[in-house]
């Protein structure tokens, strides 16, 4: 199956619905925290239209199956600024990679991460690396970006305030 892979435009939102749900489904297998609200939908269309089209600094890619048109991947990307402290340039940050699941191994998510790429090596700003969180747990994810090139470079540790009471 062929792919085409372009920048997403307003009238995907709903059709990227189904992908976001997909990518949340997945992180809350791994942390059921990432369940989403029953507001979720309807907040994160407005993040997609309002921060996101048309954005110098931000954008989501998708790939969409040429023969039906069915959006099967989905990958956004913002740019960040420069750290107020340390010396963290300018740098690009990845979100919400996903690719369903009857796609995946088809090429979809590094095409997705080429578009990227380009995206960020095309940035007025300089963008000289970019970043992508994976959640504990997820082997299958960590393993696809440590083969497709990145390397770990932080640990985010976490310890729960339970009640005393």
């Amino acid at each position: 199956m062929t792919y085409d892979v372009r920048q997403a435009i307003s009238e995907d939102g709903e059709d990227l619905l189904e992908l976001w749900h997909g990518f949340t489904d997945h992180l809350s297998e791994h942390d059921d925290r990432y369940r989403h609200k029953e507001s979720a939908n309807d907040r994160w269309l407005q993040y997609f239209e309002n921060q996101l089209i048309d954005s110098k600094y931000g954008t989501v890619f998708v790939a969409e199956a040429e023969e039906s048109g069915e959006l099967v991947g989905v990958l956004e990307a913002r740019i960040m600024g420069n750290h107020p402290i340390f010396r963290l340039q300018d740098h690009g940050y990845i979100n919400g990679h996903f690719v369903k699941e009857d796609h995946r191994g088809e090429g979809v998510g590094i095409a997705l991460l080429e578009a990227v790429h380009e995206w960020f090596d095309e940035s007025d700003r300089e963008i000289d690396f970019y970043r992508v969180d994976v959640i504990q747990g997820d082997d299958d994810s960590a393993g696809f970006y440590e083969s497709n090139e990145f390397e770990p470079v932080e640990h985010v540790f976490e310890k729960s305030i339970e009640s005393n009471g």
